[in-house]
């Protein structure tokens, strides 16, 4: 059942996340209107995004060494100051890119370490048995917001200005901090904390965060997997604007794809989020990946909205559940001293094949056409599939994880 201290950390959770949405949209907004400058937005989004895909790497550690609900707090705490720092700055008719540069790279390092923190946390508030029921809420409670917050940050930057948007984002983080202490966790074994000046403690973390994946064999293939199926899956939001394009259809026509495919999730998040999956396997994370492979897949073949907006919506669903099965399948195997090391590296690994579907998926468009884009991305992904389907039992007829003595010998 999930009870009300995990119901707190999912207020405290949430209202924090409503503070990065509203930062993601009012600061890009904010950089563009105040600077005039393309090239000030994207040196900024460049380095803030290097930023914080190097430090979800070591951050995970950090974690793990000065416990989640420090982190937590500390990253809270950072971030409010902050965003009343950009409400100072905005205050300036001409803000320097040195000014906005150290702020966006901060930013992204904390933002990086709130989430390793927050997965720890999470499993620890409610059953096993709970689990794919408490992941089934965090996500749909996360996509409705992630649904919403562009017409609440246009609403507050318009009704109140950005300097008072700034100051909400603030009390966002201020909030979330508050709904912390609220929050009872149970005492996880951490590691001992290092001196001053000690990296080789973080980065002898970092390798026994490795180790475990290594030693367990449903771990290294799961991270194998996402690999792989990312290098076609991401393709998808890539094309979107392409494929309307080439339909002779408007950006109205594509709101309504965005609208089915966020509702179709927001659903599936829902449904699971009043039962519980109690043990999750990998052959479900499998189907998962077959529909969304397929639902890409078929898109080539797609011909009407009406269509269109039910295999994205079909497309929605899927990811929805691997995202929810993969989510407690890691729960369910890392030791909560481990989660937040594992959790980043496991992560920041699995998504390094992004760009490289970015490179792919921009090279072959413009030779392929959009829609055979589509049909070879889907067909690569149910490829994969179909490989990692023919070795399940050879990946599931071994123990998944090794002891913990084994990890750190």
């Amino acid at each position: 059942m999930l009870n009300k201290n995990f119901l707190t950390f999912v207020a405290c959770g949430m209202v924090s996340s409503i503070g990065d949405l509203l930062y993601f949209f009012v600061f890009s907004w904010y950089i563009a209107s105040a600077t005039q400058s393309v090239q000030y937005m994207g040196t900024i989004m460049l380095v803030s995004g290097i930023t914080q895909f190097t430090a979800s790497i070591f951050c995970g550690a950090w974690v793990d060494v000065w416990g989640a609900k420090t982190t937590i707090a500390i990253s809270n705490a950072i971030r409010a100051l902050l965003m009343i720092g950009l409400m100072l700055v905005s205050m300036t008719q001409a803000p320097s890119l040195y000014v906005l540069l150290p702020i966006a790279i901060v930013f992204a390092i904390t933002d990086a370490s709130f989430y390793p923190a927050v997965e720890t946390i999470k499993p620890q508030l409610v059953s096993e048995d709970h689990l794919s029921r408490m992941n089934g809420v965090w996500y749909t409670l996360a996509r409705t917001l992630s649904l919403i917050a562009p017409s609440i940050s246009a609403l507050s930057m318009n009704q109140l200005g950005i300097q008072a948007s700034f100051l909400i984002m603030a009390g966002c983080y201020i909030a979330s901090a508050a709904l912390l202490l609220l929050v009872r966790i149970q005492k996880v074994q951490t590691e001992p904390k290092p001196e001053a000046g000690k990296w080789k403690h973080y980065t002898q973390s970092l390798r026994e965060g490795w180790i475990f994946i290594r030693n367990s064999r449903i771990m290294i293939t799961l991270l194998s997997l996402i690999f792989c199926v990312n290098i076609g899956a991401n393709s998808h939001g890539l094309l979107l604007p392409f494929l309307m394009k080439s339909m002779n259809w408007d950006a109205q026509h594509m709101s309504y794809v965005f609208t089915w495919q966020a509702a179709a999730g927001i659903v599936c998040g829902s449904l699971l989020s009043v039962k519980s999956v109690k043990q999750p396997t990998f052959l479900y994370v499998l189907l998962g990946f077959l529909g969304q492979g397929l639902a890409i897949l078929t898109v080539n073949f797609s011909s009407t909205l009406v269509f269109l907006c039910l295999n994205f919506a079909w497309l929605s669903v899927c990811t929805a559940l691997v995202n929810i099965f993969i989510r407690t399948m890691m729960q369910k195997e890392v030791p909560h001293r481990y989660m937040a090391r594992v959790g980043s590296l496991f992560a920041t690994i699995s998504m390094t094949s992004t760009p490289l579907s970015r490179f792919f998926t921009g090279f072959l468009s413009d030779r392929l056409g959009v829609r055979q884009m589509y049909f070879w991305a889907g067909a690569f992904e149910v490829v994969v599939v179909v490989v990692f389907f023919m070795l399940y039992k050879q990946i599931t007829a071994q123990p998944g994880v090794k002891s913990q003595t084994e990890i750190s010998g």
